[in-house]
């Protein structure tokens, strides 16, 4: 059974201060479902690298990474974790080290995601929500020095969690030269504050999921910069070529007509509403997300009958805010919408976790027909991107 954190207890002696060991009594993911996670994300990779692909899978045996791992990457034949590293230590030889090294593992799988955001949600109470990403990786397998693909992300504190073997870890500050040694087991996340160096070994292997946690304030800058540059790279009318100026220069004011044009479009931009929106539209999805991101994409849609039963789901986590002048911002687990305005706070005050309620009774809390098909079309909403499930009329 795992065990919940002390988190305010976490949140005033370790934030950002001092390393720790949490024991939750139990992987944060089961090992067999974070295992059938990796060999479905593994798939793809076999026969080669994708280019920008999420989520981006690589093999490394010893320093090297192979481009066409084949059949090292974890496959349907691997019964499980520990199999996995038997077979590959065997066809590798005793004396290799190797590593599967899978970032952004949770985006493919809604049940692994839910569980480790119902896990940062305790920190997060505490410190509150980034407004950059958490970002994810997973590793699987045996190395007696730090693996390759699992590189030190600056400004983050980090979260490790051993879902499967043991793992050393050794730990560091640049102004201590005597360094901290650590064994972690199954069940075990061990925190490291973002100006601690890390170093992990694994000579019988390991299944480790970690979680990069940003807590540096001048990266929100390169995040807006990022969002403005979308933004004026959408207005199109860039060019190819590059612009050249006449040599020797000549006196006088030089004019570059392409480079005006640039700086008045990214001043139009930062000045602007889309910019305001877009920031807006981001955060709702990140506090909605726990700032777990990429989060994974919705399930089909489906049509909710009048006699159909639907409940909140857990945490049930619906943010709402004003975008603009009646027009109403909704953001479920990641994703945002255009949403109903105020009269729908009557439909999520009718969905208490856990209680069935009927579609047809949620629906008539809309005054006339077009309140009604909007109650309707915000339940099927909800429901693709799981802030509500549809519960058996047995169990209603």
């Amino acid at each position: 059974m795992r065990h919940a954190p002390d988190w305010a207890r976490f949140a005033s002696k370790h934030w950002e201060q001092s390393p720790t060991r949490l024991r939750l009594g139990a992987p944060l993911i089961p090992p067999g479902q974070a295992f059938q996670g990796l060999v479905s994300v593994s798939a793809p990779f076999r026969f080669g690298t994708r280019f920008r692909a999420l989520p981006d899978v690589r093999f490394f045996a010893d320093a090297a990474r192979l481009r066409a791992p084949g059949t090292l990457l974890p496959g349907a034949a691997d019964a499980d974790a520990a199999a996995y590293l038997q077979r590959v230590g065997r066809e590798l030889g005793a004396a290799r080290g190797f590593q599967c090294f899978v970032e952004q593992p949770l985006m493919a799988d809604y049940a692994q995601w839910e569980r480790v955001r119902a896990f940062v949600d305790g920190v997060l109470a505490q410190v509150g929500v980034p407004v950059l990403p958490i970002v994810s990786d997973l590793w699987l397998g045996r190395f007696s020095e730090p693996p390759q693909g699992a590189a030190r992300r600056a400004h983050h504190a980090r979260f490790t969690a051993v879902l499967h073997g043991r793992l050393r870890v050794r730990q560091w500050t640049k102004d201590v030269r005597e360094a901290r040694t650590v064994e972690a087991q199954a069940g075990d996340v061990l925190y490291a504050p973002s100006d601690v160096w890390q170093e992990e070994t694994s000579d019988a292997g390991a299944l480790v999921l970690r979680l990069w946690i940003p807590v540096r304030g001048d990266e929100a800058v390169e995040a807006v910069k990022t969002l403005a540059v979308k933004l004026l790279e959408a207005r199109g009318g860039q060019e190819d070529a590059v612009p050249y100026l006449p040599y020797p220069r000549k006196p006088g004011r030089t004019q570059v007509p392409r480079l005006a044009h640039t700086a008045s479009a990214l001043r139009d931009v930062t000045h602007g509403p889309d910019l305001r929106q877009v920031l807006r539209i981001t955060w709702a999805q990140r506090v909605s997300a726990s700032a777990l991101e990429p989060a994974p994409p919705p399930r089909a849609h489906e049509p909710l009958e009048e006699d159909a039963f639907v409940r909140k789901t857990p945490p049930g986590r619906v943010v709402r805010m004003l975008d603009s002048p009646g027009q109403w911002l909704w953001a479920v687990n990641g994703h945002a919408f255009a949403g109903p305005g105020p009269f729908a706070a009557r439909v999520l005050d009718a969905l208490a976790p856990g209680v069935p309620v009927r579609v047809g009774a949620l629906c008539g809390l809309g005054r006339g027909a077009a309140q009604r098909e909007q109650v309707r079309a915000l339940l099927e909403t909800l429901h693709a991107l799981r802030g509500v499930e549809r519960v058996s009329w047995k169990e209603a």
